[in-house]
């Protein structure tokens, strides 16, 4: 024992997350104006009307998901991929997608977008990169989506 022993451990301090930024007021009105499109006159004359939920953008599974009803609003497509594999009976079976593929693929006005959804940190590997090239090669788009508000921007260009 050592005259030391009563000093507690020195305690390592953790990075802080970043402070997730709220979705600005005109982007949840854009997305809110889509969702009121999706509506049939039907229920529109019945006066009825519903608030979009929208989802938490700052994350990437509800940024995706706020994409894909923005343009399936709209009367476009748009389709979420999922390249993850799976586990069967305890052993890991690899996605059948290839390497690179967009979160999201989409046709609208008859051309074809596809976007890869990039929050906080998280950067663009060579594979997703090499795939822009051949989309853009083939004639489509493929963007890279921090936020929703990026995608509206994106969107108007459109």
């Amino acid at each position: 024992m050592s005259e030391f022993d009563w000093i507690p451990p020195i305690r390592i301090k953790m990075n802080a997350k970043p402070r997730a930024i709220p979705m600005p007021d005109w982007c949840k009105k854009r997305y809110q104006d889509a969702h009121d499109l999706s509506f049939s006159e039907l229920i529109k004359k019945d006066g009825l009307n519903f608030n979009a939920k929208i989802p938490d953008t700052n994350k990437a599974n509800g940024l995706t998901l706020a994409i894909v009803n923005f343009i399936n609003w709209h009367g476009y497509r748009a389709t979420r991929i999922s390249s993850a594999g799976r586990v069967v009976n305890g052993k890991y079976i690899y996605g059948q997608t290839r390497k690179g593929t967009a979160d999201i693929s989409s046709t609208i006005k008859g051309k074809s977008y596809m976007f890869e959804v990039k929050v906080g940190k998280d950067k663009p590997s060579e594979a997703q990169l090499l795939e822009q090239q051949k989309e853009i090669k083939a004639g489509g788009n493929y963007y890279f989506i921090k936020s929703f508000e990026q995608f509206l921007t994106i969107y108007d260009t459109i």
